[in-house]
């Protein structure tokens, strides 16, 4: 029962805990009559806010003996911030929505993760991870389609209420895990109620260190990669970029099911770095595949690509972390550590290919954004080799 509660959960969670993600920019330009300049201030600020919270948000978790009421209290401020942004015009009031979203999204995944470790265990929550994963994936597909196919009654603000039924059905998911199927102490990442690492213990592991390093290279040359295709398809002015993007997306969601569910057999088998080393193989590939696309079309599997990758990191990042900071009672500090990292690399990318593209052109910039993957690779190959014991160290 508990193990089909994690799954609704995950399944229902997936439009709740990004807010209204790209939704916002449209809903600010059509509902708020907002120019480009101030939906990108906004949308900056509350990113950097998000990325500022995801450690002590993972820190947060781990000294609380309750995950399950964080992943709560994550919705319900996420949810609250995105509400609130229906009758809101001002700048402030704009912000003080999405600030209050960013940090109730800051907490869904470190809380999520400590759910999953605490109803499981250790040694099931790879398999768990990737079923959480593939859940994740396909209710993101459905609340594509939803928001979709509510436009043409509820116009704009259809986004809002595909999200508020989706956060409603995950409170519901939550009553299906009981109490007595939680065990705390795993949930921070102790096997028994030992004592925690102290904080400086934990994150100055070199593995650690190394997978977020890793992560934020992997994202400074990926993040921007889809969007400066699009930008480069409307240059050319071939086909309709917009539509070609909404049908990447899910695209990239439907494929990620399945490569998530794959990731979790293999994680029996295999050390979990071999799957992030694979992932960043997947990049300097899209690289040299963007250099070539002269057409939409190009967009769909070339975003295929980005699940493949994508897919493998949602189901070997937390595993990896976990088996490095098991019995430190810090995992989702470390969690919310390399989520920092990663997101830094992310909100560079955007502004290093469009650097790049307007200096060195479209070809170009994206074989400069496959660069930083080549060096994530070389992190990656490091981390296979040390394996995942707890005494070993990158360097």
């Amino acid at each position: 029962m508990f193990v089909f509660g994690l799954a609704a959960l995950n399944f229902f969670l997936a439009d709740v805990q990004d807010g209204l993600g790209p939704f916002l920019a449209t809903w600010l330009a059509q509902a708020a009559h907002w120019d480009p300049a101030r939906v990108g201030l906004v949308m900056t600020v509350s990113g950097l806010v998000g990325l500022v919270c995801n450690t002590p948000a993972g820190a947060l978790v781990d000294r609380s003996a309750h995950p399950r009421f964080w992943v709560a209290v994550s919705v319900g401020a996420t949810m609250a911030g995105t509400l609130a942004l229906l009758p809101a015009r001002g700048f402030a009031a704009v912000l003080g929505a999405q600030l209050a979203a960013a940090a109730g999204g800051a907490v869904t995944a470190p809380a999520l993760v400590a759910l999953t470790l605490a109803v499981v265990g250790k040694q099931s929550f790879p398999r768990q991870q990737a079923y959480n994963q593939a859940w994740n994936h396909a209710g993101n597909v459905l609340a594509a389609c939803a928001v979709a196919a509510a436009t043409f009654v509820l116009g704009a603000s259809a986004a809002f209420w595909v999200m508020a039924g989706m956060a409603a059905a995950s409170g519901l998911s939550l009553l299906a895990i009981p109490s007595a199927a939680i065990d705390v102490s795993r949930a921070s990442g102790h096997a028994s109620g030992a004592p925690s690492d102290s904080l400086w213990h934990v994150l100055a592991d070199r593995r650690l260190l190394a997978l977020g390093v890793a992560l934020m290279l992997f994202h400074l040359g990926n993040a921007a990669m889809l969007p400066l295709l699009g930008e480069r398809m409307a240059a050319i002015g071939r086909g309709n970029p917009t539509r070609w993007l909404a049908v990447c997306i899910v695209v990239a969601q439907a494929v990620m099911v399945p490569v998530a569910l794959v990731c979790g057999r293999a994680t029996g088998r295999v050390s979990p770095a071999w799957l992030f080393l694979a992932s960043c193989m997947v990049l300097p590939v899209r690289g040299v595949m963007a250099v070539l696309a002269q057409d939409p079309a190009w967009l769909v599997p070339i975003q295929v690509l980005d699940a493949c990758g994508a897919g493998t990191q949602g189901v070997a990042i937390p595993v990896m972390v976990a088996d490095y900071t098991w019995g430190s009672g810090r995992t989702q500090t470390a969690l919310g550590a390399v989520g920092t990292l990663q997101g830094i690399g992310a909100a560079l990318s955007t502004t290093l290919g469009g650097v790049l593209a307007a200096s060195i052109g479209w070809g170009a910039a994206f074989v400069g954004l496959a660069v930083p993957a080549v060096f994530a690779l070389g992190l990656a190959m490091r981390l296979v080799a040390v394996g995942t014991g707890r005494t070993a160290a990158v360097g």
